[in-house]
């Protein structure tokens, strides 16, 4: 049977990344909800009747769920109902119908489904989410490993890429977009991990759904890195006004909700699959090299 993928969330970050990884070789549908995308359908994951429409209409074999609540992390905290619907409620509702058309469901999950108490972290260590977005994360995991059987759980952390049209930046577009107005940005430096860039999330993502392979999979950058170090040298690779990026001392609002010190163990994903994951110095000459192709290398907007 020939392979249709169908991405949720087509429209962000990761979801464009997946989409151009298949597009080389590969029929897809994607969906996005508020921003428009030519050639995609809208669809609302918390609608059970509009996903099944969208699951009508393409009949995939695999379903990647990319897909993200516009605002974040912050969106979750302050809009606990909201945040359930969307992030618990919409993915149960792609699940059940993966169960109806029998089709391989790809999720995508987070760090923040631990506590943060040690670095690393394996696939098999135990869930302590310290957020209501970590919580939801750990529920929707637990639906999908007791509901379906054909399924992988991706989870990553500190995703980042080029992506200039995005309503929630990813690290270092926030950077990128403090700096071509010649604002400061504050960087906390408390913060740790093992940043990914999106290429290679969507190269792995593309691997997984691919195979036979089913559980969890941890795919994240090489590097265990300081944030705001790691920041202001990729300003400085960039060539942009690192002076802007200022250290951010001191006790962290969200503090007790985050993982401040946290990297994914990405030896089992790596064990199994080709995809090459990189360190940081490597992921940012990845990074100047896709924005050289889409000739947006410049601080000009």
């Amino acid at each position: 049977m020939e392979e249709k993928f169908l991405i949720i969330g087509v429209n962000g970050l990761i979801g464009s990344a997946v989409a151009a990884e298949f597009a080389r070789n590969f029929r897809w549908q994607g969906t996005y909800y508020s921003r428009t995308v030519d050639g995609c359908l809208r669809c609302d994951i918390t609608d059970y009747k509009n996903a099944e429409e969208i699951f009508s209409l393409v009949r995939p074999t695999c379903v990647i769920h990319a897909a993200n609540l516009e605002g974040g992390f912050n969106i979750c905290e302050n809009n606990p109902g909201l945040a359930r619907k969307f992030h618990f409620e919409g993915t149960v509702n792609i699940g059940r119908l993966c169960q109806q058309y029998n089709c391989k469901f790809i999720f995508l999950s987070s760090e923040c489904v631990f506590d943060g108490k040690k670095e690393h972290y394996k696939e098999e260590d135990i869930t302590s989410p310290l957020s209501k977005y970590g919580r939801y994360k750990v529920e929707s995991e637990a639906w999908i490993q007791a509901f379906l059987k054909d399924y992988v759980i991706v989870r990553t952390m500190t995703v980042f890429g080029w992506d200039p049209l995005t309503e929630t930046p990813n690290a270092v577009m926030k950077v990128y977009f403090s700096v071509s107005r010649g604002q400061k940005c504050h960087v906390p430096v408390l913060r740790w991990g093992t940043p990914t860039y999106v290429g290679d999330l969507a190269k792995s993502i593309a691997e997984l759904a691919l195979s036979a392979e089913t559980g969890i999979f941890h795919v994240a950058g090489l590097s265990f890195v300081n944030r705001y170090a790691w920041l202001k040298e990729t300003c400085q690779f960039l060539g942009w006004d690192s002076s802007l990026v200022i250290p951010q001392d001191g006790i962290i609002e969200d503090a007790a909700l985050r993982p401040f010190r946290i990297g994914l163990d990405t030896e089992k994903f790596r064990s199994k699959f080709n995809t090459r994951l990189h360190n940081v110095n490597e992921s940012m000459e990845l990074l100047k090299e896709d924005m050289l192709r889409r000739n947006q290398f410049s601080l000009d907007r």
